[in-house]
């Protein structure tokens, strides 16, 4: 199955919140998911004085979170590495 047909299969699966919730909480610590809060309050505080359209807003936000996930898995293989 290509990445492409993986990847809606995923998100569609996310449409149930508890299976969401539960993905969050499997793959997620804790102190990751306040960060990601706090950045959204931010992000809505904002919203209004931007003249992007609210998809384009939601569409940023996941590739940030995207670029976030790499960042981490990759600060996570650099500090499994040193030690």
């Amino acid at each position: 199955m290509e990445k492409g047909k993986i990847a809606e299969k995923f998100l569609k699966s996310l449409e149930n919140p508890q299976d969401t919730m539960n993905i969050m909480l499997d793959r997620i610590d804790s102190q990751t998911l306040l960060v990601i809060n706090d950045y959204a309050n931010l992000i809505s505080k904002v919203k209004n004085r931007t003249s992007l359209e609210e998809n384009d807003i939601i569409s940023c936000s996941i590739i940030i979170g995207y670029l976030l996930k790499g960042h981490l898995d990759r600060y996570d293989l650099d500090q499994n590495f040193h030690r």
